[in-house]
């Protein structure tokens, strides 16, 4: 029998360029894993974070059904309405959500406090002369505050008016946010328009418009241009359904 060598690249392993091929190959298809895995995460996290506003809206309501008026915003970050007992109008219009008072989660899935501003008409003891006797909200009431959108040509119209309460969750990128630890936040670029509207107490318009990833070149105003980006999640309470809730509970004639 004659044996016969067998060539030594025969049984040698990758070459580099192999490798590096098979490198790029795993590459690609972990990042195609990777990327709508990622989406998904983020998709998640906003749908938890406007279930929490929800929950936080169905609260107001039910503390207004209670109590007949809205809580004061919390200020000192112990998630208790500032002041708890009723005065004749809350000191601060916005602030924190009041958590602890309402019983309800106090941040965002992004670990930030949700923000809360109130029209002052309906805080604890409403002044005349649209107030029942026994203290209570009268049906001649109407928020001071208003959400806009944008239209196709990036002006602002409204999308709700006389808005009692609007709670805010400042997204994933928390400019203008509080982290549940105290934590400041940084503030929105200035190109960021509508963040920075949204981050500027006290003020009583809200943007809420379908968020945008931004770019290097981007504008919130000049039509033409990408938006900045924006990712903030806005939820109000109209007057009107609040006051259809309280008639509806025997809370008003």
């Amino acid at each position: 029998m004659i044996l016969t060598a067998t060539p030594r690249h025969a049984t040698a392993g990758f070459t580099l360029i192999e490798l590096a091929v098979s490198m790029f190959i795993i590459a690609l298809l972990l990042g195609a894993v990777l990327v709508p895995l990622a989406t998904q995460v983020e998709q998640r996290q906003v749908s938890e974070t406007q279930k929490t506003l929800d929950d936080a809206k169905e609260a107001l309501v039910g503390f207004a059904l209670a109590n007949g008026y809205l809580p004061c915003p919390d200020t000192t970050g112990d998630g208790i309405a500032d002041p708890a007992a009723p005065i004749a109008a809350c000191p601060n219009a916005e602030g924190f959500l009041p958590w602890v008072t309402l019983n309800v989660g106090q941040s965002d899935a992004w670990g930030n406090r949700l923000r809360y501003r109130i029209s002052p008409e309906f805080s604890s003891a409403p002044s005349s002369p649209c107030t029942l006797l026994d203290g209570r909200l009268g049906l001649c009431k109407s928020g001071n505050i208003t959400v806009n959108n944008r239209n196709t040509a990036k002006a602002t119209q409204a999308l709700a008016s006389n808005v009692v309460a609007v709670i805010l969750s400042h997204g994933k990128n928390g400019y203008g946010a509080t982290g549940t630890d105290g934590t400041i936040r940084p503030t929105p670029p200035a190109t960021n328009v509508d963040e920075t509207t949204n981050a500027d107490p006290p003020g009583t318009t809200f943007l809420s418009r379908t968020s945008s990833s931004g770019s290097v070149a981007c504008s919130d105003t000049a039509a033409g241009q990408p938006y900045c980006e924006f990712d903030d999640i806005v939820a109000w309470i109209s007057s009107y359904v609040l006051f259809n809730r309280m008639v509806a509970a025997g809370k008003l004639p």
